[in-house]
């Protein structure tokens, strides 16, 4: 029985850190879809590669802990002092270990974008790289999309 909660814990904290959402520039929410953007075109002067961290989103350390309280359960006599030791030092070490890889899980590898408009102004964005599309490189001519809210975007 233990086994089995153990097992759909563990499960269920590694699908939900897969389930965030891209940071590309052709990844759109259901709230962003059919709205008006205001489209300019330029040219990337300036490439920098970055990493997005979306922050921890608290299920790893959490579950990190719950894991290891109950291993550190399963040490020593039911009831004693080292099991009690061995339970708080295990949630402990479980929720380090949980909470670094929440971290690690959610950043991703991006760019931060600097275009050159045709009136000489430049703006820079960061967004995470298209694993489709690739990179973005030095003269490649691109298309800068702001939405009515101010969230930019570049796209081929």
């Amino acid at each position: 029985m233990k086994a089995n909660f153990i097992f759909i814990f563990v499960t269920t904290i590694v699908l939900s850190g897969c389930a965030t959402q891209t940071m590309t520039g052709g990844a759109y929410t259901a709230s962003q879809a059919r709205q008006a953007q205001v489209v300019k075109k330029g040219t990337v002067v300036s490439v920098k590669a970055i990493q997005i961290s979306g922050g921890a989103s608290g299920i790893g350390g959490a579950g990190g802990a719950a894991l290891g309280g109950i291993a550190g359960a399963n040490s020593g006599r039911l009831g004693s002092n080292q099991q009690a030791a061995s339970m708080v030092a295990g949630a402990l070490i479980g929720g380090i270990a949980g909470h670094l890889a929440d971290n690690a899980i959610n950043t991703v590898e991006g760019q931060e974008i600097t275009v050159q408009l045709p009136n000489g102004t430049e703006i820079a964005v960061a967004q995470e790289i298209d694993k489709k599309e690739g990179a973005f490189s030095v003269g490649e001519q691109v298309r800068i999309l702001t939405s009515p809210t101010g969230m930019t975007r570049i796209t081929r």
